[in-house]
């Protein structure tokens, strides 16, 4: 299915329950997306089914599966729910929420390593005393691009604090992919706390750590950046793969910046703050893709030259102040080979499914299914507050 034909259609899910409730809710009401992407995605059957059919990939898989039952005991719950709810097994919701670790690690495929693309996304930042912004191209494989929803939960579940996030009531909006659990892409949560995930390919995976997927489903409880700490850390576990979240306050006005790498017992981690930019001549923008821009000691893969073209062609660009700039920015096809957003060629397959803008200043979020760099209104805009 092409772009187009759902480019301005996101679904949007109010729903309050506990955690098997609001899975089930999900599930039941996305049923046919998360079906037809299951099905469908040439990825999912090609990669990550015949992944879990191998003798070497159920031993993974039931490794990661007791890390997030240890964990995330309320998040398992979860996907339970949303597996009953879609009528596809646990384990194939299960395998969706470790599709990253299964492609950029174990799966071993016919083409050579160099030619693995990377679906990750990029992220801009503003801070200024006027402009407080936070921008993300959401880009993934084109499969996906007809099936995201957004869901705005309540998640009341007493008993709820068993693991890492001892927590019985949760509240937030996020955008997700089918099947994945809310905060893998975009997504704030009623302690005003704001997110942009960019993936980062580590060169090696921590077995029998958490996958990523329930990391960031985590943080969609956080009240404060030391909570995201604290979940990130995953103390006597840590984080199965390597990513990026950004991170905004809507009460305190500060943003920073947050790498997360693979490790056990407790996930490496670099935290930088974004700092207000006071002086209109010197630049107050932040850019973020899909490498370590300041974490040490991890070694990751240099073999995905699309987020290193991207930094490029940002980086030759004029310098962003305004929310405009940004536009212009993220919407720019000037590199025919790796354009930053995204369409589907030869050199690179992803695509760039939507743009979330997140107004720290006026507590709103804007999401564009269409380039942002145009004078169309976006799809979507939402009040950040519950």
């Amino acid at each position: 299915m092409a772009k187009t034909e759902s480019a301005q259609a996101i679904p949007l899910l109010f729903t309050r329950g506990t955690h098997y409730e609001v899975g089930h809710s999900i599930g039941s009401v996305f049923r046919e997306r998360i079906q037809n992407y299951f099905n469908c995605s040439s990825f999912i059957q090609s990669c990550v089914v015949p992944f879990y059919n191998s003798k070497n990939g159920r031993d993974i898989f039931d490794e990661y599966k007791i890390a997030a039952e240890k964990c995330f005991p309320q998040y398992v719950r979860e996907i339970h729910g949303m597996a009953d709810g879609s009528g596809l097994q646990y384990e194939q919701i299960f395998l969706l929420n470790i599709a990253k670790e299964i492609f950029n690690i174990h799966y071993k495929p016919i083409e050579p390593e160099s030619k693995k693309h990377v679906y990750g996304c990029s992220s801009v930042c503003l801070n200024t005393p006027d402009v407080k912004l936070l921008a993300h191209n959401e880009d993934c494989e084109p499969m996906i691009g007809p099936y995201p929803y957004l869901v705005t939960a309540h998640i009341v579940d007493p008993g709820a604090t068993a693991g890492i996030v001892p927590c019985e009531e949760e509240q937030f909006t996020s955008f997700c992919y089918p099947g994945t659990m809310p905060g893998y892409a975009f997504g704030f949560n009623k302690h005003g706390i704001v997110m942009t995930i960019n993936e980062i390919l580590a060169k090696n995976v921590s077995v029998g750590s958490s996958p990523v997927s329930f990391i960031t489903r985590a943080f969609m409880s956080a009240s404060s950046v030391d909570d995201l700490i604290r979940i990130s850390r995953n103390q006597g576990y840590g984080c199965a793969d390597a990513f990026n979240v950004n991170i905004g306050s809507l009460s305190s006005k500060e943003m920073w910046s947050l790498e997360v790498g693979p490790g056990k017992p407790e996930s490496p981690l670099k935290l930088t703050p974004i700092e207000e930019q006071n002086d209109p001549e010197k630049p107050c923008h932040y850019y973020h893709f899909n490498h370590f821009n300041h974490l040490e000691g991890v070694e990751q893969r240099h073999n995905v030259p699309c987020t290193f073209a991207h930094e490029k062609r940002m980086n030759d660009m004029i310098s962003p102040r305004t929310v405009r700039d940004v536009k212009i920015i993220l919407g720019d096809s000037k590199d025919t080979k790796y354009p930053i957003f995204r369409t589907p060629r030869y050199t690179d397959p992803a695509i760039t499914v939507c743009t979330a803008y997140f107004d720290i200043l006026q507590k709103t979020m804007e999401i564009y299914t269409e380039n942002p760099n145009t004078d169309d209104p976006p799809l979507v805009k939402l009040p950040m507050t519950f």
